[in-house]
């Protein structure tokens, strides 16, 4: 799969037990479970060792949960820092809607939503660019930091993309 994701925010692990959790607990009770499998897994990695929760960007295509990425790289305003890919193994453990959050098998194609990645060295010191969620408000605009997990070679297509269309 030729697959990408953008990533915009990271939460706070604070956050997360403190509030998402909660949050997703509530919204289960209400509204069922959209997804076993999802919930399984959600219930099997919510705390898995070298993951943390984002906000992604809105999805491309549909990805299911299990996908695997062997890069990551820096952005700034939508487009790739070409020097800053990097070989970093990763792992989509879940998904979450963003409305009425619950864990999800897939990225709904065209959404914003959350996800669970686990990556299989540590956390990337890279992430720690990204905007951190530590309470429920908006994020800021301002914050143009994001990172990229796909293919490497995906990730260098899409720096040559992204120069051919600043010409």
């Amino acid at each position: 799969m030729n697959t990408y994701l953008i990533l915009i925010a990271r939460y706070s692990p604070l956050f997360v037990k403190q509030d998402l959790f909660l949050d997703i607990e509530k919204n289960l009770a209400q509204f069922g479970i959209w997804s076993q499998a999802a919930y399984r897994v959600f219930q099997e990695n919510k705390s898995a060792q070298n993951s943390l929760y984002f906000h992604h960007s809105y999805a491309q295509s549909e990805i299911p949960i299990g996908q695997e990425y062997d890069a990551i790289a820096y952005g700034k305003n939508y487009k790739i820092q070409s020097d800053s890919i990097l070989k970093c193994q990763s792992k989509i453990l879940c998904f979450f809607t963003a409305y009425k959050t619950q864990p999800s098998d897939h990225t709904i194609r065209g959404h914003h939503e959350l996800s669970l990645i686990q990556f299989n060295s540590g956390i990337p010191p890279l992430v720690k660019e990204l905007y951190e969620i530590k309470e429920r408000k908006p994020i800021p605009v301002s914050e143009q930091n994001h990172i990229y997990l796909g293919s490497e070679n995906k990730l260098r297509e899409l720096v040559e993309e992204q120069k051919e269309k600043s010409y």
